[in-house]
């Protein structure tokens, strides 16, 4: 620590602070535009000048200039102050005093500190500048006549998105921020630059003349998309959320969030919410009140009992899935599940059987402290673009290396010397399983590997697995696979991350073993920067996991569900915020096991293809009218509130399910924060927690990681000649089918395509949105070519998310599926 002096104040600060961060560190303000904690010091406004006694009083930057032992600084002298307001009169000469019609208003730094230093006039004159507005981007309007050449969206951009989309351009007093070649910006969406900007320069268009700032009710909340976690704070009037406001302390990621963080929260609101129950009669669904519906849902479950069964999706709060577990064993039924049965199975099979815990060992905190990160699909980008984010500040700003293993090529690729093996789909266990063997033989592995169960066993399996036998099947050459092995190993502190999901069935069990012995066998497990991390799809995918709310002790899986409906065994079929016609594989096979089953049960918020299915449709409230814990994929376990009231007459699946297990007989609980006092009592890692030690941050749930070699089970993809390889996947702007409702993310993404290589679009005469028949075994349909130079020949991808043409016409739930493509 450094000691120094502030306005007369002794204080201290890290030797690695800036004068700025040790005022704010003892708080003590320093007025700036310019900075933000994330991004590294620019000194760009002059706001921020101080006086240095040392320095001869002269007056420097706060922001860029480090602190030194024994400094004594005055921040707020009369020549400061007059500096102050002149950099201000600077900034404000060509600056447009639009305020009563800017959407910045009240949240305006500019606006702000005008105020703070009393500017009511200008000793300057010259002409406003009179640039043309860009309304071209759904989300974001840029106004740069408004623009104080902070430079903080260009940085941010470049820094932590690792997009460039904005940069400085011209010079001398025609400077302005602008994109490539003066076009429109044509970027992720993320709004980041909007997030940072301290002007009405950047808006968000889905907020303007929505509300004044100040009107604002500001609820802090828990992202209800993927499982990264993120904290959000939602604007909230007259009991709609509006927006998401911006705050740089919130959260591990500082306010940071992606485009369907920041944009897509328009389904809390939706019009097209369900807002009262329905009950099927005479073939049509019909309105009725909450105690004829679940007084019907109740004599059903009484009459199935053990022929019931429930599919959940896991964006339900624990305490809501513990319920719904509890409510199924009450009529004597283990038959539940959710995310398909598969997506889950990495950590309840994989890490389970690996680790002797059902969940991540690292932390996406360990991103920017490892060493060397070996990332398996550069999907992790797509699904996660916060982890997405940490990836690009760990390899951009602290050197990290970045080794790929994926199917295609990605953002991820196209980072500071990454770089990315392309392998035949379907082929990274094998490749993992051979990265193993070269450590095996060539002694790279940590000396205490071998006194681990199973180490023998796996030695022994991994003997067909040569850098030369793999080769010929995954498509990388031996030297890629050997010196990939090498790197990992020796590298001190390495971190692998691979993403799970429904779109991602050939990340399941198998994948999560070999992974895991790989990090074992290295000695990459129980330090910091270190180990694996698995990307779970939802935002409470390892909170579903950890409430045990899937297959177990005899118990049906997903499919075996959907087959039990189908054949008549499963009589009462509960599904709570799931829509398997669109998001489980095979639509055909769903689709009829859903019209074969005596009773269904769903409870939504919209009238998805699944509810229109149903017998019963109970309509429920978002995350962001209901309390409860989520926990994100490495184990933050976090609190959240209710933003706004329940909109029409919905209930939280806390409630619904409450009620039935009362009507069954049972005792339901009074608030959940009863039932996650019983959660902590009885679900390891989650001891002594309770909604107050939570705080606004969380808490990590621990582990205890009893480490075992597990032999992988693997299966090659077989090709079929003249057909390509089908993947399936995330896109950046979606997560599940939610994000369908979401104003934002189908903005800029809101119908499904078929994405191929150049080569392969040349060789059968495709352009660029031809509509092409997809067909598979399992049947056809039509998407709009996406043609782009980042897809291997021979393989073609699809999103899964989309309701109206879903994907799984064709998709029947292999890692790869087999299709051909035609006009």
């Amino acid at each position: 620590m450094v000691n120094l002096t502030i306005d007369d104040k002794q204080v201290t600060a890290p030797k690695t602070a800036t004068i700025y961060d040790a005022a704010k560190l003892n708080g003590i303000k320093i007025p700036i535009l310019c900075h933000d904690k994330k991004l590294k010091p620019f000194g760009a406004c002059r706001m921020c000048l101080v006086e240095v006694e040392q320095m001869k009083g002269r007056q420097i930057p706060a922001c860029t200039t480090p602190v030194t032992e024994g400094m004594i600084i005055r921040t707020s002298t009369p020549d400061i102050v007059k500096a102050r307001k002149m950099v201000l009169e600077l900034l404000l000469l060509n600056h447009p005093i639009d305020c009563p019609v800017c959407d910045k208003a009240g949240d305006c730094d500019l606006q702000n500190l005008t105020y703070e230093y009393k500017v009511d006039a200008n000793r300057f004159t010259d002409e406003k500048f009179h640039l043309e507005i860009d309304y071209t981007n759904p989300l974001i309007e840029r106004d740069m006549n408004r623009c104080v050449l902070c430079g903080k969206c260009a940085r941010i951009c470049d820094e932590i998105v690792s997009f460039g989309a904005l940069t400085f351009i011209d010079r001398g007093i025609e400077t302005k921020i602008g994109c490539e070649f003066e076009e429109a910006l044509n970027c992720e969406f993320c709004g980041s630059c909007v997030s940072v900007c301290p002007v009405g320069s950047l808006l968000a268009r889905p907020f303007k003349f929505k509300a004044r700032f100040w009107s604002l009710t500001k609820q802090k909340s828990v992202c209800g998309y993927c499982g990264t976690g993120c904290n959000l704070t939602l604007g909230v009037k007259d009991n709609k959320v509006l927006t998401t406001i911006y705050d740089e302390n919130q959260g591990f990621h500082n306010g940071q969030l992606c485009v369907r963080g920041r944009f897509g929260y328009q389904f809390i609101n939706s019009d097209k919410r369900l807002t009262k129950p329905l009950i099927r009669k005479n073939q049509n669904l019909v309105e009725v009140g909450w105690d004829e519906a679940l007084e019907v849902v109740a004599g059903r479950l009484r009459d199935s009992g053990a022929a019931s069964a429930a599919l959940a999706t896991a964006r339900l709060t624990n305490e809501e899935l513990l319920l719904f577990k509890q409510l199924m064993e009450s009529v004597g039924s283990n038959n539940y599940d959710h995310s398909a049965g598969y997506a889950h199975a990495a950590l309840t099979e994989g890490f389970a059987g690996s680790f002797g815990i059902s969940a991540s060992p690292s932390t996406i905190l360990d991103i920017q402290k490892s060493d060397l990160l070996l990332v398996i699909k550069t999907d992790a980008y797509e699904t996660h673009p916060v982890v997405g984010f940490e990836i690009n500040m760990a390899v951009k700003n602290k050197g990290v290396q970045l080794k790929i293993l994926s199917d295609k090529t990605g953002k991820l690729s196209k980072l500071p010397d990454a770089k990315t093996l392309v392998h035949t789909p379907g082929s990274e266990i094998a490749i993992i399983n051979s990265l193993a063997k070269v450590i095996i033989d060539n002694k790279l592995g940590d000396a205490s590997a071998v006194s681990l169960p199973g180490y023998a066993d796996l030695e022994k399996s991994l003997a067909d697995f040569t850098p030369e036998a793999v080769s010929a099947q995954c498509g990388l050459s031996a030297d890629d696979i050997k010196l990939l092995a090498s790197d990992y190993a020796k590298a001190e502190k390495a971190l692998i991350l691979f993403p799970v999901g429904q779109a991602y069935p050939g990340h399941t069990a198998a994948l999560a073993n070999a992974v895991a012995n790989l990090a074992l066998l290295a000695g990459k497990l129980g330090k910091e920067g270190s180990g694996v991390l698995c990307l779970s799809e939802k935002n409470n995918s390892q909170g579903a996991v950890d409430m045990g709310f899937h297959a177990a002790g005899g118990g049906l899986n997903a499919g075996q569900i959907l087959d039990g409906c189908a054949t008549g065994s499963i009589k009462t079929l509960l599904i709570a915020g799931e829509n398997p016609l669109v998001s489980y594989p095979d639509h055909a096979k769903v689709k009829a096991a859903l019209d074969k089953v005596e009773f269904l049960v769903v409870s939504e918020m919209f009238m998805t293809e699944t509810a229109a299915m149903a017998d019963v449709v109970l309509p429920v409230c978002s995350f962001a009218e209901k309390e409860g814990t989520f926990t994100a994929t490495d184990r933050r376990v976090q609190h959240i509130k209710p933003a706004i009231k329940k909109i029409g007459q919905s209930r939280s699946d806390f409630e619904i399910f409450g009620s039935l297990i009362a009507k069954m007989g049972g005792v339901s609980s009074a608030a959940p924060a009863v039932v996650f006092a019983e959660i902590a009592a009885s679900t390891p890692g989650y001891e002594s927690m309770s909604y107050v030690s939570l705080g606004d941050e969380g808490l990590f749930a621990s582990v205890d990681v009893k480490p075992v070699f597990v032999v992988p089970q693997t299966s090659a993809a077989k090709a079929e000649s003249g057909k390509l390889a089908l993947v399936t996947g995330s896109v950046l702007y979606h997560n599940g089918t939610l994000s369908q409702y979401g104003e934002g993310p189908m903005h800029v993404c809101p119908e499904g395509y078929v994405e191929l290589s150049r080569a392969d679009a040349a060789a059968m005469k495709f352009v660029e949105n031809d509509l092409l028949t997809i067909s598979s075994a399992n049947g056809s349909m039509k998407l709009k070519a996406r043609i782009t130079p980042r897809m291997p020949q021979g393989v073609v991808f699809a999103p899964y998310h989309f309701g109206a043409n879903p994907v799984n016409q064709v998709w029947n739930g292999a890692p790869v599926t087999w299709v051909t493509l035609a006009k």
